[in-house]
């Protein structure tokens, strides 16, 4: 479907300028995440049932947010919204899969830098890169990897 193509489209280009600005501004533009509830909106209009898109972002803003709150600097208030935005637009059971991927992916890349002496232990390191790589796998493959990961216990 057309309608299905221009929305993947848009959050690709979308998730591109977002990771851009965060690794080279170390923030996220609120207006960006708005675009996303907006393709979040569209995909209810193109089918996605309202409940899985509500759950998934109060599931991905919750983990942040309780990140967020935990601890205190590890975890900046735009990750945050953008998580509720990504989970509002992929659904309760993509966004585990989205979560699960990026903090994987920041783990792996953050311990790489470290091992590497590019980064400290200490020093930040932009994370919506990472959501935004985790939300495309979820969005175009998530699907499949869930229905695999299922199918190894039954």
């Amino acid at each position: 479907m057309i309608g299905n193509w221009l929305l993947a489209i848009a959050l690709l280009i979308v998730l591109f300028f977002i990771s851009w600005i965060d690794l080279r501004e170390k923030r996220i533009p609120n207006e960006l995440v708005f675009v996303i509830v907006v393709l979040g909106v569209i995909s209810l209009l193109l089918g996605q049932p309202l409940s899985p898109a509500i759950l998934g972002g109060a599931i991905y803003f919750s983990l942040l947010f309780l990140i967020y709150i935990l601890f205190p600097g590890g975890m900046g208030l735009g990750d945050v919204k953008l998580a509720g935005a990504l989970g509002f637009l992929l659904g309760w059971e993509k966004t585990l899969l989205a979560f699960l991927l990026s903090f994987l992916g920041g783990a792996l890349i953050g311990v790489l830098l470290i091992a590497l002496s590019f980064k400290k232990r200490r020093d930040p390191i932009p994370f919506a890169p990472f959501m935004a790589g985790g939300a495309i796998i979820a969005f175009f493959w998530g699907e499949k990897i869930i229905n695999w990961y299922l199918h190894l216990f039954y």
